[in-house]
């Protein structure tokens, strides 16, 4: 048995007590020391903002200075794609890191980025549009980890939310997402067009627009050949589709009401915008700027007029190609615009905020850490992701038996595939560097068999990879 003296006893108490009172009084000194060590996360995801209306991928018709501080401070990748393109769905992939046809169906399998970054010891909160499969964030709190929480669809609200929670004096680092609404008014802004009434939800946009003030057609406006029945469900129903008319309410627009479509539609995104210069103008004004890690995406995209088309539900790159950028200012490569590597933001995003944060990462994760690609100093790696897939359930919800067709989607450097379950053209490819408006569809050509070919191996190994539902049987041989 081991015997101590009374002097070192006494010594013993007096340096714990010298201990304790530093502790006490650097209290705000060891806070700042973690906040230094392990970065502020904020993830801005917004709803129906397409890849291909951004000034970064030279779109001319927004002014966006918030998107445009955070891309002049970090990286901008033009080449990502979200797991699918509705809202439910695609939100499933960003919350859990897994493909929509596991976590859609499934949610509660896989753990949430929320909890997940709790229990590495951030404080966390979620303010806005939810929609996670077909959750409601007031049932599920234990699940989604969000100690701070609140569904909201104004995005005036969402965002002051989001400035209070900033504002606040924080102990430890937060992990913040703030998902606004905008610009999904566009839905509303369709209805609006085609008479049918509805109300925005963060304030009206200009509906009548002068033609000679809006935008030019897009020169892809055209639809394809053969276009794919898994799009063609839902293409152009008539006033006496109830169920689809109220979604795509264009069966009878003219070249004026399609442009004062997409006029519309860029001043949603401005809207939007506001709101997010703003978020990032308060992390700015706290100094928390250069210690806040700020993601920036969208669930999906919308047509924007492209192929005849508004709303979401096909792999066009209009609808299916959506923002992401990566912003720390200080840390990240600084106005780097990445127009090669392939990103999939509903499952990168999980594993890049874990790396970043310094939380493991679980190694079942589909998607990829991209954090070697936007900090200052670090090399590529050389192996780069040669495809990135996406998903859709397309239903005919307007005929009395109306059938399903599930859908898979590869998208590579140069080439995009895909398919559907069913349906007389189920099968596209496109070249999408030589026909970036994908208004040659190639399956039928010779030429590219080989490349075809190609594809459908990278879905078949991605299945197997994946444990993917879409039956491999369906892809021809």
């Amino acid at each position: 048995m081991k015997f101590y003296t009374l002097k070192s006893v006494v010594y013993f108490l007096f340096f714990v007590a010298l201990f304790s009172n530093a502790q006490s009084e650097n209290k705000s000194i060891n806070q700042l020391e973690i906040k230094q060590t392990r970065p502020n996360i904020l993830v801005i995801i917004s709803d129906q903002h397409s890849g291909r209306v951004m000034s970064q991928v030279g779109y001319e018709h927004v002014v966006t200075p918030g998107i445009d501080k955070l891309a002049d401070e970090g990286v901008t990748f033009t080449r990502s794609y979200c797991t699918y393109p509705v809202c439910m769905a695609s939100r499933a992939s960003l919350i859990t890191g897994f493909m929509p046809n596991k976590s859609n169906a499934d949610l509660m399998a896989y753990p949430s980025i929320g909890k997940t970054i709790k229990e590495a010891g951030y404080s966390t909160a979620y303010f806005g549009k939810w929609h996670v499969s077909n959750t409601k964030i007031k049932d599920v709190p234990e699940w989604h980890g969000f100690e701070t929480y609140k569904r909201e669809y104004n995005d005036s609200k969402t965002a002051a939310l989001s400035i209070d929670f900033i504002n606040k004096k924080h102990d430890k680092p937060f992990f913040l997402v703030t998902s606004l609404l905008n610009p999904h008014d566009c839905c509303e802004l369709a209805r609006n067009i085609s008479g049918l009434g509805d109300d925005y939800h963060d304030g009206a946009v200009e509906e009548n627009m002068p033609i000679e003030e809006c935008p030019p057609l897009p020169i892809n406006f055209k639809i394809p050949e053969n276009e794919a029945e898994g799009f063609y469900t839902r293409r152009t129903p008539d006033s006496t589709d109830k169920v689809n008319f109220g979604k795509h309410p264009v069966k009878y627009w003219e070249e004026k009401e399609w442009r004062q479509y997409m006029y519309g539609y860029d001043r949603l995104v401005e809207k939007m915008d506001d709101h997010i210069l703003n978020i990032v103008n308060t992390l700015e004004k706290q100094g928390l700027l250069e210690n806040t890690i700020v993601f920036y995406t969208s669930d999906h995209g919308d047509g924007h007029g492209s192929h005849e088309w508004n709303q979401k539900m096909n792999f066009y790159e209009e609808s299916i190609n959506v923002p992401f950028i990566i912003s720390w200012k200080g840390h990240t490569k600084s106005g780097i615009i990445d127009s090669k590597t392939l990103t999939s933001s509903g499952i990168d995003l999980y594993p890049t905020i874990c790396e970043m944060a310094g939380v493991s990462i679980d190694k079942s994760l589909p998607g990829k850490n991209l954090s070697t690609y936007i900090l200052k100093g670090e090399k590529q790696p050389k192996e780069t992701r040669k495809y990135v897939v996406s998903e859709l359930i397309q239903k005919e919800e307007n005929k009395p038996r109306g059938r399903e067709f599930v859908g898979r989607m590869v998208v590579t450097e140069q080439f995009k595939y895909f398919l559907f379950d069913g349906g007389e053209h189920r099968e596209q490819f496109f070249d999408l560097k030589n026909d970036s408006d994908e208004l040659k569809p190639l399956i039928d050509s010779k030429k590219h068999q080989n490349e075809i070919a190609a594809h459908r191996q990278m879905l078949k190994d991605w299945i197997v990879k994946t444990s993917d539902d879409f039956p491999i049987n369906k892809i021809p041989q």
